[in-house]
């Protein structure tokens, strides 16, 4: 009798042991599902907020468009320096062959853009127009001036005559480059027009759209 009773007594324990493990288990699963539905629900809200601000520079470089009064053989980028690269933060033309981004990324030290920030004129802009309309002579020019090969001048979407390329400063350093560009020879309007309407825009404003998406991309800007 006594013998079966300590059997009775641990076959309770056990029993009450596999309850309240079974009990815990729900708990964690409930618990876990409530943990896994938060986090979806997270991960939605934050890639919405992702997408509405990569959106922000297109639509920023669109009304300036506009303002310019831009047209579809002209096309407006915005660049983030980061590293020994420019990145690409933003791009619109009326054209839709020029308004696709095209690389993510370009080297520092090549392209008309780099000239922008090579210029010791004391400007804030950097201007080159009437590149030549031959394609052999094209090649040659920015080649040697761009310091780009022909398989990368070849490969571009917009083979462009003329470049208008403007540093971006927030309060302590440069920090982008807007960069306009026409399949024309020359600009419809002078340099430092265009240098001057900019300045109506306000151009600070570019500069927080450049911190908005080198934080997005989660990358240090250099000066």
């Amino acid at each position: 009798c006594f013998v079966f009773l300590i059997f009775l007594f641990n076959e309770s324990l056990e029993t009450h042991s596999l309850l309240k493990t079974k009990e815990s288990i729900e708990k964690l699963t409930k618990e876990n599902q409530e943990l896994k539905r938060k986090y979806i629900k997270n991960e939605q809200y934050s890639e919405n907020i992702g997408l509405y601000l990569e959106h922000i520079p297109k639509e920023f470089l669109r009304n300036v468009s506009k303002f310019l009064k831009l047209k579809n053989y002209e096309r407006i980028s915005l660049y983030v320096l980061a590293g020994n690269k420019f990145h690409i933060i933003g791009r619109y033309s009326e054209n839709p062959t020029y308004d696709r981004n095209g690389r993510d990324s370009y080297p520092a030290e090549s392209g008309y853009i780099s000239k922008c920030l090579s210029n010791d004129n004391g400007k804030e802009y950097y201007v080159k127009e009437k590149l030549p309309a031959d394609n052999k002579k094209y090649l040659e020019v920015v080649t040697k001036e761009a310091l780009m090969s022909e398989d990368e001048i070849n490969k571009l979407s917009m083979k462009s005559k003329s470049y208008f390329a403007r540093v971006i400063k927030d309060e302590k350093k440069n920090v982008g480059v807007l960069v306009i560009e026409s399949t024309k020879s020359k600009f419809d309007i002078s340099a430092e027009n265009l240098n001057s309407k900019l300045k109506e825009l306000s151009v600070h404003h570019m500069a927080t759209l450049l911190d908005i998406s080198d934080k997005l991309k989660g990358e240090d800007l250099n000066g």
